[in-house]
């Protein structure tokens, strides 16, 4: 077996997938794997109000019949995690609310979110159907999509990960550079005076976007051994989504 073949094995047994050689949050067709339209500015968390949900709630629908009562209820349970863990709320939307809701739904492949933080539209959450705790239904594959519904870009385009990691661009698929640029210098995006987290459920697998099998994003400190981890929110995650949104003990 070659070092393409064991790489991407490795990748299916730990993620936890149901069908080989594939993770769902790494679409080739959305920007950076999982997201519908891309940032115009590229960094780790949102940090302008504009974009944040109003009165740090999300107001959300569940498409009907897209789910079974098992992943409702993991959906339920992302949900109440970030609820426990911040000052987000989720509430189901109003009739009056739906045109600049949050839709979750299963009409695709792979786990995404078509834009991040709140707009004045639809915001939409896809998350294709596989078994509880595999592919987009590891709890923290939806919490992952959730905090890109709430405003995060992923960790390892935050603006300091050259400090922290090595973007190997000579393993990366030539078409999916672009998912690992992280240039802008004016950006409204910030990590909210927290490090780079290795351990953030924001961050990339090891091996995102390889061409040959080996690494993509290599860590420079030991710590950094987690990269990719879908259990659920690190602490850093939990600290700076409270300081996005302000949350009391947060200002």
């Amino acid at each position: 077996m070659n070092r393409l073949m064991v790489a991407v094995l490795w990748i299916t047994v730990k993620g936890g997938l149901n069908y080989p050689f594939e993770d769902p949050e790494l679409s080739p067709d959305m920007f950076q794997g999982d997201i519908g339209i891309p940032p115009l500015k590229q960094r780790n968390g949102m940090n302008t109000a504009l974009h944040l949900w109003p009165n740090r709630t999300v107001f959300f629908e569940i498409e009907p019949n897209k789910f079974r009562d098992e992943h409702m209820a993991l959906i339920r349970q992302a949900m109440n995690t970030i609820q426990e863990k911040s000052c987000v709320i989720f509430r189901n939307a109003t009739e009056a609310e739906r045109s600049s809701s949050l839709l979750i739904t299963s009409q695709n492949k792979g786990c995404s979110t078509l834009v991040l933080g709140f707009r004045n539209f639809t915001n939409k959450m896809n998350l294709q159907l596989f078994d509880p705790g595999r592919g987009c239904f590891r709890i923290g594959s939806i919490i992952h999509e959730f905090l890109h519904v709430l405003g995060f870009e992923h960790q390892h385009v935050a603006q300091d990960r050259d400090q922290f990691v090595r973007i190997a661009w000579e393993n990366i698929n030539p078409e999916f550079k672009i998912n690992f640029i992280n240039n802008d210098k004016i950006s409204n995006f910030s990590s909210f005076g927290e490090t780079y987290d290795y351990d953030s459920v924001m961050h990339y697998i090891p091996t995102a976007f390889s061409k040959n099998g080996m690494p993509t994003i290599i860590p420079l400190k030991e710590v950094g051994q987690r990269m990719g981890q879908r259990l659920g929110m690190s602490e850093i995650d939990v600290r700076k989504l409270n300081k996005m949104y302000k949350c009391p003990g947060y200002v």
